[in-house]
């Protein structure tokens, strides 16, 4: 099988086509991934974050958060103790981040 320039050329797009579903940045949340096109919005309630554009699941799962329940509009991910709730409500272009903050006696 010869390497030609048109196969380089397709893998090299192929990649290029897939790096916004691999790579995420910091959210407020710390050490929970966003989407590297999603923005930060200013909220009212200052323990829910609002972010648009969609969700990495994959950069969510490299960086050793996991699924745990998904019942409807609203996901929990766990890692270690901490527990990050993404609510995604049918018609917003946006979703929320809350993080479950567990009390200990």
């Amino acid at each position: 099988m010869k390497i030609t320039r048109g196969k380089v050329i397709g893998v090299v797009i192929l990649l290029l086509l897939c790096i916004p579903c691999m790579a995420g940045k910091e959210s407020k949340v710390k050490d929970f991934p966003v989407s590297i096109f999603s923005s930060y919005v200013e909220g009212d309630n200052l323990k829910e974050h609002q972010y648009t554009a969609f969700v990495p699941d994959f950069a969510i799962w490299i960086n050793g958060w996991e699924k745990q329940r998904s019942e409807g509009e609203i996901t929990a991910y766990k890692k270690g103790d901490r527990t990050v709730i993404v609510h995604h409500p049918s018609g917003d272009d946006g979703y929320y981040l809350h993080e479950e903050v567990e009390y200990t006696k």
